[in-house]
């Protein structure tokens, strides 16, 4: 009796594994349903965009696991389900350890979205150090075309009290910004777009509310025609008490079973959020699907990879993070390192990327997202 326990726990244990493993199985299937299905049609589905790293990597885990026990078969499991994703895995996770040339040259093109958090505003009292390191920042970078949501501005002078020194100090000939927002009664806070190339045909589309689509034309040296779309998607609405809290749990996870309102609270507000942002990105993609030119789209777009989100504003375009990226590529600095919110989709017909960065810095809660490019020649150039 003594000698068939310990088989019998291996069995259970064996068994136990497997029924977890095909949970996990079921888990990354309903994260693939997730990227392209709409929250307006599935309550609750977008839910599963958030975790889509975390099942990725515990399919990873049966695999390796069962490789290194004597059924060795079920490692096919999750074999087989990571294969059937590929496409998704690609676009959370960069493998890209080749050559990365963010240099600057002749025929090339450097384009930087990020969210500049207020530009300082949030500040108090006002720190004009900080203040000049961003403006710093900005020029160090030399970007050809910058895309910067949450920039602020007083009401009565949008050129105050930065354009007119990141003008000055990058080249730029074009400067656009329209508010999404207001903070206070004197300030707004809206999207800023500063070129090196006109804008041209320039549009700002209503989404929602407080949310706008920026829409301009450049026109490429030696290329082609470029339509470019600068966005910050509505947020997940979180306070600072909301988000501090969530750093709290994370070092101290028994918080979290003491606290199941607040919690019914976040699942709220994410699934508001999801549903509000498909339908900004479903008059956007349907904005976007009219144009005459190759396009362009950047920005803060609040969501992950493998959110209806990143999929309906991606459509066929070529992601830079999925190009040139490595790891997961994060650009919020706060909550999860799995949260790269901030895109960079270009058509391929008139760029081809070389090289991106996303660095690290602590002048804003993102991270900039940086991408050369070579221009590629219009035929008959």
């Amino acid at each position: 009796m003594k000698d068939k326990q310990p088989g019998i726990i291996r069995k259970l244990l064996s068994y136990t594994l497997l029924f977890i493993n095909i949970g996990s199985v079921v888990w990354l299937a309903l994260c693939v349903v997730a990227a392209t299905t709409s929250p307006l049609e599935v309550k609750h589905i977008a839910l599963f965009s958030l975790t889509t790293p975390f099942a990725i990597l515990v399919n990873v885990f049966f695999v390796l696991l069962w490789l290194f026990t004597r059924k060795k078969i079920r490692s096919l499991l999750s074999l087989i389900a990571l294969a059937c994703c590929y496409k998704l895995i690609i676009t959370i996770f960069g493998f890209n350890f080749g050559s990365n040339d963010n240099g600057k040259t002749p025929g090339r093109i450097r384009i930087m979205t990020w969210n500049v958090h207020g530009m300082g505003i949030f500040k108090v009292p006002r720190d004009k150090p900080f203040e000049k390191e961003i403006l710093n920042f900005l020029s160090l970078k030399d970007a050809d075309i910058m895309c910067l949501p949450e920039y602020s501005v007083p009401k009565t002078d949008s050129m105050k009290p930065y354009a007119r020194k990141i003008m000055e100090n990058g080249s730029y000939t074009d400067y656009r910004f329209h508010y999404d927002n207001t903070l206070g009664t004197t300030i707004y806070l809206g999207t800023a777009a500063f070129s090196r190339y006109t804008l041209h045909n320039y549009i700002v589309h209503q989404l929602a509310e407080y949310t706008f689509l920026l829409q301009g034309d450049v026109a490429l040296p030696a290329g082609d025609t470029m339509r470019m779309f600068f966005v910050h998607l509505s947020t997940f609405g979180l306070s600072d008490d909301e988000k501090a809290y969530i750093e709290y749990v994370k070092k101290n996870s028994s918080a979290l079973a003491n606290s199941l309102g607040l919690t019914r609270t976040f699942v709220w507000k994410f699934n508001y959020a999801f549903a509000k942002r498909a339908e900004e990105v479903d008059k956007a993609a349907a904005i976007m699907a009219t144009s005459p030119y190759p396009i362009f789209v950047c920005g803060d777009f609040n969501d992950l990879p493998g959110s209806y989100t990143y999929t309906k504003l991606r459509g066929n375009l070529n992601d830079a993070f999925e190009e040139k990226g490595r790891f997961f590529g994060r650009t919020y600095s706060q909550i999860l390192p799995t949260l790269r919110i901030d895109h960079i989709f270009y058509d391929p017909r008139v760029l081809k990327i070389t090289g991106m960065e996303c660095p690290h810095t602590e002048l804003s809660d993102h991270r900039p997202v940086i991408a050369n490019f070579e221009i590629i020649p219009k035929a008959g150039n």
